[in-house]
């Protein structure tokens, strides 16, 4: 069931796993970010959050221009997770009539699960 509040791991669990924690953006100091590098590519992934809005936005970056960018509203959780040596966010969105999730892989290498993003063939 969803909440008023967006649930987010603690500063430990975010350096951990993603190898840093969180600061505020310099644009918006209610948007807290977190960078990080993916392997030694030079590419790297920003998840930024706004917990009072319930808002997550995750952009992939390479050779410093945006690959992907995914943006949620409604967040009810990010989750972070490292096993069997891959380490990844997951985003959570559970609000009436709908429910979905997103995945980031950001090691051994990056990829995304998101099942409301299809590339037809």
């Amino acid at each position: 069931m969803a909440s008023d509040v967006m649930e987010v791991p603690e500063d430990l669990d975010f350096i951990e796993v993603l190898g840093s924690a969180p600061e505020p953006s310099e644009y918006d100091r209610d948007v807290l970010q977190v960078e990080t590098p993916i392997g030694d590519t030079g590419d790297f992934v920003i998840l930024s959050f706004d917990i009072g809005a319930r808002s997550v936005r995750l952009t992939k970056e390479s050779m410093g221009e945006c690959d992907i960018e995914i943006y949620r509203e409604q967040v009810d959780r990010i989750l972070l997770y490292s096993r069997k040596g891959e380490r990844g966010i997951i985003v959570q969105v559970d609000v009436p009539g709908f429910t979905c999730e997103f995945r980031a892989v950001i090691a051994p290498r990056f990829r995304l699960v998101d099942p409301m993003l299809y590339s037809g063939r």
